[in-house]
Formats: structure tokens, sequence, C-alpha cells
């Protein structure tokens, strides 16, 4: 048998081998390093044999899979602990969140757990890594179904498995057993510290008609150090979070009357988004954008000639009639391509007119399932920075490098980290969701990569990941919760000129369709908002701020009314401030203005009165500076400008 490795290197066998096996005739020192392995992309033990021509990645301890097979093998120790502790345990699924770097074990037991139980746990956990060592074994699901005969969860996953596999890989450890489709390591010697952190609740497959089952949480390393290194990392990541940081700036909100997912701006959360909108409006008529407006509803015909209807039915929210006794059918837009392409067809256009920028900060719809809903992250009401721009084919070059300049204009004023561009591509062997015109789909991602190329961009191509109606460059940033979202997009799209019969008259006085290009600056203001808080922590630019200036009077009622005079002062120039007139300590209110992240700290005393000053401090700085009051104005008003 012929087996590829990782590096393209082809090993040939005479005789059916397991993983371990094949890793020693490689190498003595691979076997030790290796922990599991993907056997054509599905995890196995080192004990899979492996019996016909296969793809074959071995987990080593240096492999980016190491530390989910680490935690998965932890979660599954920690069941067998729960279940040498406890009579009649149920174990269900083994879990890793590779996102918050923990893992976790759900289970059933009666009576329920509780937590004075979890030092118990816990030294059994390390009584078990130290000493014992896991057996795995693959089998027929009938063979299964007779070893959990008395646990239904077991048994659902080894259906599951069986399913996809056609054989179920059963662990046992001490006598105890379970159905894993995820790579666990037999040998316990890598695993040096297993902390066991947190007993919770989960409801089994996510599903809240199910039964609710206990849930253990923690995090496993091979070594004290790696762990305290990773929860300071997983520190970091909680202290970043947008909803943490709401709590204290207070820029959004939700109300489950309302409905889950769809945002309240609170008033300093409209302040920024308003003035992140006006420099997008401000960057857009720099390069001859023209905004439009069109409404938030489209008919289910729209949709269906757009191809949205076919493609993206299920993220939409259900159609609705028009009214008492109408059979029109409407939906809450989930795009607006189909709009701006109304748009344009309001009158013929000449080759003259091209390009033809048309932008709209639009609101839109999709109902994302409640289980994914994440703050600002991922939300079901939301305003994009949206624009299609019409063009000749002459012009797609010149339009793009154009739009690319732009957005890589907007996000280094914001300072956004990047993570990498993707190069989204279609996958031609799917006939399902791609427009099916090879030669479309050849031109438009030749002449996307062509760009790329010419403006030395470093990008990723992803396969399979294009829209259905064309190619796109994406840019790709993390969460701090290690989630992958796009911030900035650009499509280029041949198909939807076509559907809508969009021409125009080119020099011949011919009709010819237009390409459309897809651009989107910042993403939604939901999303990109919770990505600003999160890599500025909540510490944001003095233009942006909704509090610029926090002033502070101290002493007499002549001082309280010459703050009021500092604050209509600066209010005439749109500086956003306010007088804190509590009855608290000076220090009380500095620290209130420093946690709330307000740039600029104005303390107004008797000399500050008496001579027409202000001493100010900024945030993260003792230092205090004493200008005059013009002075001190002139300073702002010249950060605000230049957009610090």
């Amino acid at each position: 048998m012929k087996i590829k490795l990782l590096d393209g290197s082809i090993k040939e066998f005479d005789q059916a081998m397991n993983v371990k096996s094949i890793a020693e005739a490689i190498a003595i020192s691979l076997k030790k390093a290796t922990t599991a392995a993907k056997v054509n992309g599905r995890y196995v033990s080192v004990d899979y044999i492996v019996g016909k021509d296969s793809t074959l990645e071995l987990i080593t301890t240096k492999h980016e899979d190491f530390y989910k097979t680490l935690n998965y093998t932890a979660a599954f120790v920690t069941g067998v602990a729960i279940s040498e502790l406890f009579k009649d345990v149920k174990l269900a699924k083994v879990l890793y969140k590779e996102d918050e770097l923990e893992y976790g074990i759900t289970f059933e037991v009666e009576p329920r757990i509780g937590l004075e139980e979890m030092q118990n746990i816990q030294n059994k956990v390390n009584q078990i890594i130290k000493n014992d060592s896991i057996i795995s074994r693959e089998m027929e699901l009938k063979e299964a179904e007779e070893l959990f005969n008395d646990n239904e969860y077991q048994k659902h996953l080894a259906k599951e498995m069986f399913k996809t596999y056609g054989e179920v890989s059963v662990y046992t450890l001490n006598g105890v057993s379970i159905v894993s489709k995820h790579p666990i390591a037999l040998n316990l010697k890598n695993i040096k510290v297993v902390e066991v952190q947190q007993l919770t609740g989960e409801y089994w497959l996510n599903h809240s008609d199910n039964i609710m089952l206990q849930k253990i949480h923690g995090m496993a390393a091979e070594s004290i150090e790696t762990l305290t290194a990773k929860k300071d990392i997983l520190e970091d990541r909680r202290s970043r979070d947008h909803r943490i940081i709401n709590k204290t700036l207070k820029i959004f909100g939700f109300d489950h009357l309302v409905g889950p997912g769809l945002p309240l701006w609170m008033p300093n959360g409209t302040i920024i988004k308003e003035q992140i909108k006006n420099f997008i409006k401000e960057k857009e008529w720099e390069y001859d954008y023209i905004n439009v407006t069109t409404p938030v509803i489209g008919t289910v015909e729209l949709y269906k000639k757009s191809g949205h209807w076919d493609h993206y039915g299920e993220d939409m929210f259900q159609p609705f009639n028009g009214g008492s006794g109408s059979d029109e059918q409407f939906i809450l837009r989930p795009m607006n391509c189909p709009h701006h392409v109304a748009v344009y067809k309001q009158e013929q256009r000449s080759y003259r007119d091209l390009p033809l920028r048309i932008a709209e900060h639009a609101l839109q719809h999709r109902y994302e399932s409640s289980g994914s809903l994440t703050g600002l992250e991922r939300v079901r009401a939301m305003e994009l920075t949206d624009s299609h721009i019409f063009v000749r084919p002459d012009q797609v070059e010149a339009e793009f490098k154009s739009i690319y300049k732009m957005i890589n204009e907007v996000l280094q004023t914001f300072n956004i980290q990047i993570d990498y561009l993707s190069l989204s591509l279609r996958d031609p062997e799917d006939k399902v969701k791609y427009y099916q015109d090879d030669k479309m789909w050849d031109e438009a991602e030749a002449a996307l990569e062509k760009v790329l190329q010419d403006l030395k961009i470093d990008y990723k191509k992803c396969i399979g990941e294009a829209a259905f109606y064309g190619p796109k460059l994406d840019i790709q940033i993390k969460t701090a919760q290690n989630h992958e979202i796009t911030v900035s997009t650009i499509q280029l799209d041949f198909l939807l000129p076509k559907k809508f019969d969009v021409t125009y008259v080119d020099q011949n006085q011919e009709f010819k369709a237009p390409i459309m290009i897809h651009r989107g600056v910042i993403g939604t203001y939901e999303r990109f908002i919770a990505t600003l808080l999160e890599q500025t922590k909540g510490v944001l630019p003095l233009w942006l701020a909704p509090n610029q200036v926090e002033i502070i009077p101290v002493g007499s009622e002549e001082n309280i009314a010459y703050a009021q005079e500092v604050r209509k002062y600066l209010k005439k120039d749109f500086v956003r401030t306010h007088v804190d007139l509590r009855d608290e300590r000076l220090s009380y209110k500095i620290r209130d203005a420093q946690t709330s992240k307000i740039p600029y700290q104005l303390v107004i005393g008797d000399q500050e009165r008496k001579d027409n000053l202000v001493t100010y401090r900024q945030y993260g700085s003792e230092q205090q500076t004493t200008v005059k009051l013009e002075e001190f104005k002139n300073m702002i008003l010249d950060l605000i400008c230049n957009k610090k």
C-alpha cells in the first residue's frame, strides 16, 4: 500500500500496519513523538490499522492539533475519574473549545454532583494521568450498541460515527469506554497537568428539548508553565471581549422582548457609529461614490431572480404578506445588491457613465441561529457599509485597485490589525452552490488574481469560499474569542448584471453587460465596532470617544460655574464633554473617568477659574498639565481633525 505523508512524500508498505508502526518505519523518534493521527482526514489513534492506500498526517507534539489531542484526552480522563468516584454515571460527549483553550465532558448522574466534589475529581484525575494508559479499537455498529446498551448518549454517537466512517472508534480506560471521532492519545505521558475548573450544565446536543446534562470544564497542558501561559492568553482574551468592555462603556444592549440578536444602540454607541459613518461618507465622497437610500424590504420575486432565495434562503427571515387580503409577499432584505441593480436601471447608462459607484449604509436582517448570536459580532439586524460599482471590462483592474486603496486607508486610520487576506475561489466540483458557467468563472478568477499579483499582495487561496456569483478578496481578522471574521470584502460579479438584464451603451451604440463589484469597506457597523472595542480594549481614539473630555470642578460654586462655561466653550466646536457634579472625592472622580476610558480629564479649581486655565490629564497618564483654555481647545481640535 502507498501512504502519502503531509510533506507530499510517498511511503510504500507490503502489508497493513498500525499508525505507530508506520511512524517507527519512518523514524524511531517520530514514533515516540506521535500522539494520534489523521488518516484520509479522519482522526484516529496510534493503534489504528491502515490497510489501503491513504494520506497520513501524524499528530506529533509539534503539530497544530497537539493541544486538541491533549485536551480531548484530558476530557476523557476526567470522565473516567467521575465514573470511578460515582455510581451509574453515563458519559456523553468529550468537548474542546479551541477559542477558549478548554476541554469539557458532559455526563448524566443521579444525584447530581455538587461543587464540593470538584477537588475529589481533581485528585482522581491527577492519579489517573500518572499511572494509566488508554486502549482503542474499531468496531461494527452492532458491537458498539451492545457495549453501550445502557448509555443512549454513546449509542447515538456510535450511530453518527458509523454513518460517516462505516466503523466506530471506541476508547477504553480503566474499564470505562466512550465513542470519539476526535483525537485521543493512548499514552498519557504528555499530559503533565490537568486543571479541573468549572461545573456547569449543557443540553444534550445543545437542544433545549433534551435533558440538561452536567458539564465539567478544564484545561490541560504538557507543563505547568504552558498551562499558566495559556491561562494568561485566556484572561487577555476575556479582557478584550467587547461584551465585557460594553459593561463599562455602555455601547449597546439587547432586550428579549425586542428580540434576540436585535441590538439597541445606546447613546454612547450611537455617537461612535455616527462618527465612523461620517468618516466613511467623507471617504466615499473623496472616491466619487454616490449615496442612495433603498427600502429595507423586497419582494420574494426579487430575491428569487437574484439567486439569493436559492442560495441563502435558510438565513433569511420568513416572507410576510403585504397586508390583509394581499397576495404580495415580502422579505426583510438580507443584502442590498438587487436594490442597487434597480437603482442602476432607473435610466439607460452610457459607457461614459461608468464606473458608477452606488453606496448605501443599509439596514439588513438575517436570521442567524440563536446559538450563534454573539454580542455585536453576530446579530440578526445590522447596518452594512455597502457599495456596488458598475464597470466596463477594461475598468476592472483600475477600479479594484482603487477600492483596495480606499479600504486600506480606512483600516489604517482605525489601526485595525489584519490576520490575512483570502482569495476566495469556487470549487469546480460543487455543481449546487455555484452558478454553472466555466468561462465566466475562469475569467473572473484570473482577473482578480492578476490584480492581487500586480499589487504584490500576500494572500491565501481558499477553494470553495467564493460567493455563488463570483470570486472575492476578503480581509480577515481574529476576534478576542479567536473567531475568524471578515472585516472588508471586494467581490467580482459577472452574473447578477446578466440575471437582471443590466446594460450600458458602448461607443458603437451596442448594449453591453457591465461587471458589478461588491464592496464592503468595514463590513457591518455592528461587527466592526465589536472589533474596534476588542483591538483597542475600549480605549478609543479621541475623535471616536463618546465623551471626549470629563470636566471635574473642585470646591466652590464659582468653580462649578466656570466648569459649565468651559463645557459651553468647547461645545461650540462640537467637542463632547461632561461636567461631573457628583458629591465625591476628586481622586474617585478621576479614577472613575479613567475606568470609563475618557481621553481627557480637566480639573477646575480656584487658580484655573481666576486665570482662565485648565489642568488636564490624559487617559493612562498621571501627568497633569496646566494651559490656557484656548490652547487646550486648539490642541484637541487638531487631534480630532487628524483622527487621533
